[in-house]
């Protein structure tokens, strides 16, 4: 069972405090082929991969609320190739990472012959998943903003449309179910196409279970209230396990979602194929 989400929030100490209503919807039935996180600290990109399976269910939540950042995305990997360190999500060029759950689109030659060669020789794995990422990285490429720490979201979310386009022509115009998310460490991009996803936001805590816990003093039998009233976060998940009671909304498919720095949310439709 794959599993794939994003995360912002502005304040990098309450990661946990933030996604802790929602744990449930990060919990993998199975991870039988491993699973990534990639997260942001002093502007750097951290990648945790772990290409060998897990028994049992995978928490998610349990390695992500170990994190100190703004930017976070997870993935739980499938069994579309083998369970190697360079075929485990997320993927990495620069600031930009990208992760993808469900089926992809070739990224074989037809796809690549469109790569400029110093992105091309990035490719490590053979997910197909990791050329589709590098063909957007050249549509960023060819706009003069791969490095653009300031990139508009119109732009971003142009290329990857663009992306997205070129994948499907050349599989015959035919989509296959997948969900993606990128960024940069200052903007957020995810795609709904086929498969099922939710988004959650949070405008403040007020009684943080987290913090509470971690302030109970069992001696004197009480719990102090804790609030984090200037927390603002916004989760993307694609197939959750639940939602339910988690207060989220499903994005439309066919959607580009857009997470921006101050986490504003715009959707998108993506072309009709």
């Amino acid at each position: 069972m794959s599993r794939l989400f994003g995360f912002v929030i502005n304040d990098a100490q309450r990661v946990a405090c933030a996604l802790y209503p929602a744990r449930e919807a990060l919990v993998a039935e199975s991870a039988p082929e491993g699973w990534g996180l990639a997260s942001y600290q002093g502007g750097e990109v951290l990648l945790q991969r772990h290409p060998k399976p897990v028994a049992g269910p995978l928490d998610l939540y349990r390695f992500a609320r170990e994190q100190r950042t703004d930017y976070l995305v997870g993935q739980v990997r499938d069994a579309s190739t083998p369970a190697k360190l360079e075929n485990t999500q997320p993927y990495r060029f620069r600031s930009w990472v990208f992760a993808r759950s469900g089926a992809v689109q070739p990224g074989g030659a037809e796809v690549l012959e469109k790569v400029p060669d110093f992105l091309r020789r990035n490719i490590r794995g053979q997910d197909p998943a990791e050329g589709v990422f590098h063909l957007f990285l050249s549509f960023l490429h060819d706009s003069g903003r791969l490095d653009d720490p300031n990139i508009k979201m119109a732009d971003a979310a142009a290329a990857l449309a663009s992306t997205l386009a070129i994948a499907e022509q050349k599989a015959g115009g035919v989509s296959a179910p997948a969900n993606l998310v990128t960024t940069n460490g200052r903007i957020l991009l995810a795609v709904r196409a086929g498969r099922p996803m939710w988004t959650r936001r949070v405008n403040g805590i007020a009684d943080c279970p987290v913090c509470a816990e971690k302030a109970h003093e069992p001696a004197r039998g009480d719990r102090r209230r804790i609030s984090h009233e200037h927390v603002r976060a916004v989760l993307l998940v694609s197939d959750p396990a639940k939602t339910a009671d988690l207060a989220m909304e499903e994005i439309p498919d066919r959607s580009i979602v857009g997470i921006s720095r101050d986490l504003e949310q715009t959707v998108r439709p993506l072309s009709p194929l």
